[in-house]
């Protein structure tokens, strides 16, 4: 079964469980998404590109819980290992205009794609971005994540929607990984497992993983109502 694994699962001020970010590896090709303030350190730590050679990296949205460490990241793939890292994102402009700040040349240690249809022939998969709903001062996109073999995965991003047909989506096999949070007040701009929830029939809920969790007793109260929560690779 295709899956992703997490170097961080916590919410944006969940030091504890870390910058939500999901790779794939495979061979000598690494894909994470996102790439908060925290990762960085825990990529050097687990010497995670240790004989990769093609790095990409897709972007949710530019909250630096996402994008907080990229040009650490970005400069030390070129810089320890000769690598340019490709980056997606729908704003190029401003993806650019934020690594170029922190000393990056583009088409030297990185190079910038849209996620139109974005093919990475490696890990036998095709993804596209869709705009969903979170803050109102940046846009954020989810992922739809298709294999060449196997189920397909929807990476929801930060959001308070969920903008597929979720049941059909899970019917078919495919993995939901969602962001989920505890808190359910009004105005949130993350999914509660309360509405999570509703939104998902519990013969379903196994096939659905929360990621950018917050509260110390979430993993209990989300594996209650049945879905499953992410493992975290330790450093």
């Amino acid at each position: 079964m295709n899956k992703l694994e997490f170097l961080g699962r916590g919410s944006g001020y969940n030091v504890a469980e870390g910058n939500t970010c999901a790779f794939l590896k495979k061979d000598d090709t690494l894909l994470l998404i996102d790439c908060g303030e925290a990762i960085f350190e825990k990529v050097v730590r687990m010497d995670l590109i240790s004989g990769i050679k093609s790095v990409h990296v897709l972007i949710t949205h530019m909250h630096s819980d996402h994008i907080g460490s990229l040009g650490s990241f970005v400069g030390y793939c070129y810089w320890k290992s000769r690598i340019k890292t490709n980056i997606y994102f729908n704003e190029k402009e401003k993806i650019g205009e934020f690594l170029k700040l922190t000393g990056a040349i583009e088409d030297e240690s990185f190079t910038l794609y849209d996620t139109y249809n974005k093919s990475i022939d490696n890990l036998n998969l095709t993804f596209n971005a869709s705009l969903t709903k979170h803050a109102k001062t940046v846009n954020t996109y989810s992922l739809l994540l298709k294999f060449d073999y196997g189920n397909d995965i929807f990476y929801s991003g930060d959001t308070y929607e969920t903008n597929i047909d979720v049941i059909a989506y899970l019917k078919a096999g495919n993995l939901i990984y969602h962001d989920t949070c505890l808190n359910d007040c009004e105005g949130n701009v993350h999914t509660s497992l309360r509405v999570l929830s509703d939104k998902i029939p519990y013969e379903y809920r196994k096939q659905v993983y929360c990621i950018h969790i917050d509260g110390e007793n979430f993993i209990e109260k989300a594996t209650e109502k049945g879905f499953n929560v992410v493992q975290t690779i330790l450093a």
